[in-house]
């Protein structure tokens, strides 16, 4: 990303959101840019994180771990898109998931404390947030819906079809362990694929 990150985020709100530019102007200046080396925890189960993030650059895991103390790969958080542990953002509850960046991220993040600020100033914005959450929660579960579908070759060609950016930049076992499959079951599937 060459230019301000922050001019990024500003571009992306007057283009998805309908807001004015004082709206936008208002809603960028309570955010701040973070960045999130790769491998590096954003959220840990049992703890509490109280920020909304807006993904500029980079790629997060979603993951549980299992009874057998295994990772388990739920979601992929890629850039243009927002996420937040509400369970910790909106209730103040410890997280249940794991969040950690696959690469390098840079991060657009606004605290609750910033956001409960801004609902004072800009009423819609509370209604902004809660549509945007339902937006992600349906995306996420539209992102998932093809590993009910067909056989382990057909989820990775879906795979590599749907989510290049997430084929190219994420390592195998995350891939695999998304996919619910062993690793070497990935790489003969990936001889047979290419």
């Amino acid at each position: 990303m060459n230019e301000d990150p922050m001019n990024y985020f500003v571009d992306y709100l007057k283009q998805k959101s309908g807001l004015t530019s004082a709206e936008v102007s208002l809603i960028s200046s309570c955010f701040s840019i973070e960045k999130v080396e790769k491998e590096s925890m954003l959220v840990r189960a049992g703890e509490k994180y109280k920020k909304l993030v807006f993904v500029l650059e980079g790629i997060f895991r979603i993951y549980i771990i299992d009874q057998n103390g295994e990772e388990v790969v739920k979601n992929f958080v890629e850039p243009n898109c927002f996420f937040a542990e509400f369970e910790s953002f909106d209730k103040n509850e410890s997280s249940l998931i794991n969040v950690s960046a696959v690469t390098d991220c840079i991060l657009c993040t606004l605290t609750k404390s910033d956001s409960d600020e801004l609902v004072l100033r800009l009423p819609k914005w509370e209604n902004l947030m809660k549509t945007g959450a339902m937006e992600a929660m349906a995306e996420m579960f539209k992102k998932r819906e093809f590993l009910l579908l067909g056989d382990s070759i057909d989820q990775y060609r879906y795979f590599v079809q749907h989510h290049p950016l997430l084929a190219k930049h994420v390592p195998l076992k995350y891939i695999a362990s998304y996919l619910r499959i062993t690793q070497s079951s990935l790489s003969r599937i990936r001889r047979q694929v290419e």
